[in-house]
């Protein structure tokens, strides 16, 4: 199934759960166990994050995750290997940032991705003005380009964004990176929540940055979003040698 198919907006479809997952060339072996146990966990799809040397988006955890993947030698060929294994699985987007797509060329990127099973395509540093190129490449790929709204986004503004998002509009729920700090309030992003619903029925909204566990992820639900995107929580466990048991065992209770 194809992302923006996996995470549309429907009557009885449930809150969705997105986890995000970092390729890294020293746990390749590991990938396709992992992406099984979050799915026996209840994950609806998965994101696979692409490690970069200045991820101005990720906190502490993650970028020392990049790092150390970076370390290893992983490359974009490891990536499309990824890719290739996570969506024989689960539905799969890929996050990155614009300059190692830049490099590669964004027609020869986003069907080297299509061709490996991606359906989606998250690229947190690139501004709504600047999605156009990016939009067209993307359809000609047959992807889902992902858009951001964040706090401080006028609803005006969410709308739009909205109304040109695919897959999914992914909901910053504060200011600063990933994996750290309070996120704004269920009060302060349901506006945002139902800018987007009003602009795009069809187009889930899923809130990132700060769902660590059941207590936030419920606090990201009572915005009215349709789901929740969990990275730093579930590197902390996978850099920690989790068992593939513990870590279905941790999705069910946030996926509950």
């Amino acid at each position: 199934m194809r992302l923006g198919d996996a995470l549309a907006r429907r009557t009885g479809a449930g809150p969705y759960l997105v986890p995000y997952v970092l390729v890294d060339r020293g746990r390749s072996r590991r990938l396709g166990a992992t992406v099984r146990a979050l799915r026996a966990g209840g994950a609806t799809a998965v994101e696979l994050g692409f490690p970069f040397s200045d991820p101005i988006a990720d906190g502490p955890v993650l970028e020392a995750a990049s790092g150390r993947a970076l370390g290893r030698g992983t490359s974009w060929s490891d990536l499309r290997r990824g890719v290739r294994v996570a969506a024989a699985i689960l539905p799969t987007a890929v996050m990155t940032y614009a300059n190692p797509v830049w490099r590669r060329g964004l027609d020869r990127a986003f069907e080297e991705l299509a061709a490996a099973g991606a359906s989606g395509l998250i690229v947190p540093d690139l501004s709504w003005e600047e999605t156009g190129p990016w939009r067209r490449a993307a359809r000609r790929s047959g992807l889902d380009l992902v858009l951001f709204a964040a706090p401080g986004t006028s609803l005006d503004r969410v709308g739009r964004i909205a109304a040109q998002a695919r897959g999914f509009l992914y909901l910053v729920a504060r200011y600063g990176t990933s994996g750290s700090g309070a996120a704004r309030s269920a009060r302060e992003l349901r506006p945002m929540v139902d800018a987007a619903h009003r602009a795009a029925p069809k187009l889930a909204v899923l809130v990132g940055f700060g769902v660590r566990d059941r207590v936030t992820r419920e606090a990201a639900l009572a915005s009215g979003a349709d789901g929740v995107i969990v990275g730093t929580a579930l590197e902390e466990r996978l850099a920690a040698g989790a068992s593939y048991g513990e870590l279905t065992r941790w999705v069910a209770r946030l996926a509950r």
